[in-house]
């Protein structure tokens, strides 16, 4: 996720068009505090609209736990874990994040 203020977005808007080609989702804020999230429009998006989107790329990049991301997108932790397999992201990652995991169901 990548984060800019008002006055850097203007300075630096190509790179904010390069994290959304890419699928990076920025944030937007004034004076420290958030006004808008960009979601990269994608596939993804199209296909499952705008919270399992978001779910998915926050829990693909370490943002949100299985659980927490499940619970974003309004899922069960089950349903949201197929989401993720159909869309190639694997739930199993390395030990840390397992244990990380399991500790979410205790």
């Amino acid at each position: 996720m990548q984060y800019f203020g008002v006055r850097d977005l203007r300075e630096n808007i190509g790179e904010y068009a390069q994290n959304a080609e890419s699928g990076v989702i920025s944030v937007i804020s004034r004076n420290g505090k958030p006004l808008t999230v960009n979601i990269p429009f994608d596939d993804l998006l199209i296909e499952l609209g705008a919270h399992k989107s978001l779910a998915v790329k926050l829990y693909e990049e370490g943002s949100l736990s299985l659980k927490k991301a499940a619970r974003f997108a309004g899922l069960k932790s089950d349903h949201f874990i197929r989401v993720l397999g159909a869309t190639g992201i694997s739930v199993l990652g390395d030990e840390k994040q397992l244990a990380n995991e399991l500790k979410q169901f205790e």
